[in-house]
């Protein structure tokens, strides 16, 4: 193959794969807002089971094929931390798919904003009958190998940058028990 066919190929593929994103998210759906209302109703249909009284070890027992395997890999690392110091707080001590210690008395799904290869998915809690201002978690949700999956929560701006997402809050957490706990 020459260099000026090489070149092309990669232009085309650079030009083309954006579009290859949105007929994968599309492969079912007539249009980009059928593939935002899946991912929606992916997302509702997760926290209309989770929230009434179900935790992180239910979903990787039950819910597994909801998560991408590093979000997978990432909190059974964590649990199994926090399982051999049960005196000290070494891994998650909240509740990383609601961002709370507390329960809201149920969430709300907002809007969906399409990012590169994923959906960004706003959820709100209801607490005493009325919604949060702001998202209380906004999940960042892909389609891959056919179904919608969990690939990362995200907690809005803080002044510590790795508290601001589950995968960086989780990846903070391992730092700091390698450093302790060698």
């Amino acid at each position: 193959m020459s260099i000026l066919t090489k070149a092309v190929c990669c232009s085309l593929l650079f030009f083309l794969a954006p579009f290859c994103f949105i007929e994968a998210l599309c492969q079912n759906a007539q249009s980009p807002t059928d593939a935002e209302r899946a991912c929606r109703n992916f997302v509702r249909a997760f926290y209309t089971w989770y929230v009434p009284g179900h935790g992180v070890e239910d979903v990787l027992k039950s819910r597994r094929s909801a998560l991408s395997p590093e979000l997978v890999r990432m909190l059974k690392e964590d649990m199994e931390a926090s399982a051999k110091s049960p005196d000290e707080i070494v891994g998650l001590d909240f509740d990383p798919f609601l961002n709370a210690q507390d329960v809201a008395e149920r969430h709300e799904i907002g809007k969906a904003t399409a990012k590169r290869d994923s959906f960004l998915v706003e959820v709100y809690g209801i607490w005493s009958g009325k919604k949060s201002e702001k998202p209380d978690v906004v999940a960042e949700v892909a389609f891959r190998e056919g179904h919608w999956l969990f690939v990362n929560f995200h907690y809005g701006k803080t002044e510590l940058p790795e508290n601001e997402n589950l995968l960086s809050v989780l990846k903070a957490l391992k730092r700091e028990r390698q450093k302790h706990h060698k």
